[in-house]
């Protein structure tokens, strides 16, 4: 199939495909939105059945408090695109590198990756200040705290 994931080059490589049609073909953009649409209803229903479930599982215990099931749903205007975002946010939370996160995303290069992600990583402030709590968590401050001007 043709990759376009770096435009200046576009070229034709193997895929593993997840979503074909009735004609084992590729999902075309025009006949993507019915086969999403359908995708959602399902998962809905299944989400819903589930929380039939654990909601009477709940009641047969006596109804403990904080412990009520909560019904999730796909959210309303969900696209692959979201999911494709959120495949990507969890690979890099769990400190996955970007060369992993690009073959993952099917990116030509890493340099696409880190053009469309950089924010998702963490930036030198946060993973130096993680570092530096991991050494000094536990040693009380020296300083007295901050008052406000005039307090």
């Amino acid at each position: 199939m043709e990759d376009r994931t770096n435009p200046r080059k576009p070229r034709r490589r193997k895929a593993w495909l997840l979503f074909l049609n009735e004609h084992n073909e590729p999902v075309r953009r025009d006949g993507w939105a019915h086969v999403w649409r359908r995708m959602v209803s399902n998962a809905n229903k299944a989400l819903t059945a589930a929380h039939g479930r654990a909601h009477a599982a709940w009641v047969k215990k006596g109804k403990p408090e904080r412990q009520a099931p909560e019904l999730l749903q796909v959210p309303e205007g969900a696209s692959m695109h979201d999911l494709r975002h959120f495949y990507a946010s969890l690979l890099i939370k769990h400190r996955e590198n970007v060369k992993t996160v690009q073959k993952r995303l099917g990116h030509a290069k890493p340099s696409i990756t880190l053009d469309t992600c950089t924010h998702l990583w963490p930036d030198d402030e946060d993973t130096t200040r993680a570092a530096v709590e991991e050494v000094l968590g536990d040693v009380p401050p020296l300083c007295p705290p901050r008052r406000a001007y005039g307090t």
